[in-house]
């Protein structure tokens, strides 16, 4: 029964995705227009519209494929209300549920593209907030905050899920990854925190692949899987751009983020500035001796790196005592 009922909403999809954006664009364009027009009752019946509508497309967003997402124009749709404060955290929710989705290893060149369309719209929200924050720091309020914390949910669910979608761009990936670190380093802790998991995956995942490239190089098997070759491929572009510069960077702060607010004297805390340190106020973060435990960096000697470069793994293993 499960069966035919997918089946049957999976052949409706031509007929349901149209119409929800559909819906989308007609009742946001009618409430911005009545919203002009002081007709604040009207404006707020074609609002509740608009997240009724964005509430039924988010119950498509995690098994409805992506091709058809993008096909239909949803995928824009969620992406353009991203900029109305009214809807946008309606609108993360889809992303959140799209960006979660693993690439699967025959991915589709109109899965790749989808994916690689919500990574730009991901990216381009946090070019602007990341820079806003840079520029005006605490004239940033906490709706902002909480915006830009689902949107790095995203951007992390994206990197650690989908990140081959955009490995054949160079310069698309070094942005991603540049403003990942911009999440590693901002003041704000929940920013900091929620990036962890992405930095985290990446470095154990790219180290391992180097023990194993190493290995095999070493004893002279040849790996006769295509698919294999490919991933190989795609993780020695990701290492490339993982120089020494974002490696001292990551260092820097993680170096930084040991710290406890309770536990520094009063002119380390001057020196620190904004950052945002551990403290006992903060809620859903788990032991500070775990959070620590995770942010731990150590370096692999360049002798073992063909390219000279360091390379860090964020441990996650190790356990520390409370400071």
């Amino acid at each position: 029964r499960r069966r035919l009922l997918l089946r049957g909403l999976t052949e409706s999809l031509p007929e349901i995705l149209p119409l929800l954006y559909t819906l989308l664009e007609r009742h946001f364009g009618a409430a911005i227009a009545e919203a002009g027009r002081q007709q604040l009752d009207i404006a707020k019946q074609h609002a509740a519209a608009v997240t009724a509508s964005l509430n039924a497309v988010n119950a498509y967003a995690e098994w409805a494929p992506l091709p058809d997402l993008a096909k239909y124009g949803i995928i824009h749709g969620c992406g353009f209300l991203l900029s109305s404060p009214d809807f946008r955290l309606h609108a993360c929710e889809f992303f959140k549920l799209v960006s979660a989705r693993k690439r699967p290893a025959d991915a589709s060149p109109e899965f790749d593209s989808a994916m690689s369309n919500i990574f730009q719209i991901m990216m381009n929200v946090s070019r602007d907030f990341l820079y806003k924050s840079s520029k005006s720091g605490g004239a940033v309020d906490d709706s902002e905050f909480e915006f830009a914390e689902l949107i790095c949910e995203s951007m992390v669910s994206l990197g650690s899920n989908n990140l081959q979608c955009i490995s054949s761009d160079p310069n698309v990936l070094s942005v991603y990854l540049q403003q990942m670190l911009g999440y590693f380093q901002h003041f704000k802790l929940a920013l900091h925190f929620q990036s962890l998991g992405f930095w985290l995956g990446l470095m154990r995942d790219l180290l391992s692949k180097t023990k194993s490239v190493a290995q095999g190089s070493g004893d002279g098997s040849i790996n006769s899987s295509g698919s294999s070759g490919q991933a190989d491929n795609e993780k020695r572009k990701i290492l490339s751009l993982i120089n020494d510069d974002l490696c001292s960077d990551i260092l820097d702060i993680s170096f930084k983020r040991l710290l406890r607010k309770e536990k520094i004297l009063p002119e380390t805390a001057f020196l620190l500035g904004p950052l945002e340190l551990w403290s006992d106020d903060f809620e859903g973060k788990g032991e500070f001796s775990q959070y620590r435990s995770r942010v731990v960096c150590y370096t692999i000697p360049p002798s073992k790196n063909k390219r000279g470069k360091t390379r860090i793994l964020l441990h996650c293993d190790c356990i520390f005592t409370k400071l």
